[in-house]
């Protein structure tokens, strides 16, 4: 396989699910390695809950279709 190939299967999961099984195998391990993040980690992403006003207001309710708060 071309290194082209390889990177591109790493970087691009339709293109990995389109290979066979045996063209899968034979692809080097990724040099980034596997990432997961916990719970906690998502938890903490800016913009992973809907509930979550701007930094600078200063109520507790927020619009949960776009995080935009409330407050004047």
């Amino acid at each position: 396989m071309r290194t082209d190939d390889i990177v591109r299967a790493w970087r691009d999961q339709d293109y990995f699910l389109g290979l066979s099984p045996a063209q899968r195998a034979s692809l080097p391990a990724n040099p980034a390695g596997l990432v997961e993040l916990s719970s906690d980690a998502l938890s903490n992403v800016l913009g992973a809950s809907h509930n979550t006003c701007f930094v600078s207001c200063q109520c507790d309710t927020c619009f949960s279709a776009r995080t935009m708060c409330c407050c004047p």
